[in-house]
């Protein structure tokens, strides 16, 4: 998730090359997607509610100066992110996290979705009827807890989330130097426009379908589970998924 980004070049009209649609091959590749694969399951992704908020703020204020920078594309002072966590709407807003033992939110991701997202009727075919849906993604991990595949994580489980809220294009706004984010998105086939210092990101999502459908939901119930469990399970599951790194 460090490594640097050899340099990305754009033609004339800033697009790098045409959007490939992300999709998992077989049922094997949607248990990986959704984090249930077995070396996946030491830490669980939980979708937050209005409970969280405050979790959702505390997490973002441990957020040094640079990576304040890299995730807003500005240096957010404390009052700036505050404002932006109280404006948060989880009707329409899927924010997903991943704790330590200690109940610390310790990588976050931020899924905004179109209101009519929901309800949008699912196409027969590709790429038929007017414009895409188009959902907006942004993330965040804590500098102990990074190198460990969260924020990829993360990213799979937004655009699983999205496809079966029938949004089939999701959008990042990137710093060019955010090398880690860039990584994540260009890994999943995302369109790359560099503009100067912001790099936008597109990825194409395939139509939901019943695998789809059916592993998120596993994935929040074992989630749930997990989290609801004591501190001392959760401390034992994540050594033993250590052990196996």
């Amino acid at each position: 998730m460090t490594n640097w980004l050899s340099p990305i070049s754009t033609p004339a009209n800033g697009w790098v090359s045409a959007a490939k649609t992300w999709a998992p091959q077989n049922w094997l590749q949607t248990f990986e997607v959704l984090d249930l694969g077995v070396g996946e399951m030491q830490w669980p992704i939980l979708d937050l509610a209005e409970q969280h908020r405050a979790k959702v703020l505390v997490h973002l204020l441990k957020l040094n100066e640079p990576d304040r920078y890299l995730r807003f594309g500005y240096m957010a002072h404390d009052e700036q992110i505050a404002q932006y966590v109280g404006k948060i709407d989880f009707r329409c807003d899927v924010m997903s996290g991943i704790f330590n033992e200690e109940r610390e939110l310790i990588a976050l991701s931020h899924l905004a979705l179109p209101p009519t997202a929901r309800s949008e009727p699912l196409s027969s075919s590709r790429g038929a009827g007017p414009a895409l849906a188009t959902g907006e993604w942004g993330g965040s991990v804590l500098a102990p807890w990074r190198a460990r595949g969260l924020g990829k994580r993360l990213f799979r489980h937004a655009c699983v989330i999205a496809r079966n809220a029938n949004v089939h294009r999701l959008t990042i706004q990137a710093l060019t130097e955010n090398a880690s984010m860039i990584h994540i998105v260009k890994s999943h086939g995302a369109t790359l426009v560099r503009m100067g210092s912001e790099t936008e990101a597109t990825v194409l999502l395939p139509h939901k379908d019943f695998m789809s459908q059916w592993a998120q939901w596993v994935s929040s119930c074992y989630g749930q589970a997990f989290y609801a469990s004591s501190a001392q399970a959760q401390r034992f599951w994540h050594k033993v998924g250590d052990a196996k790194r």
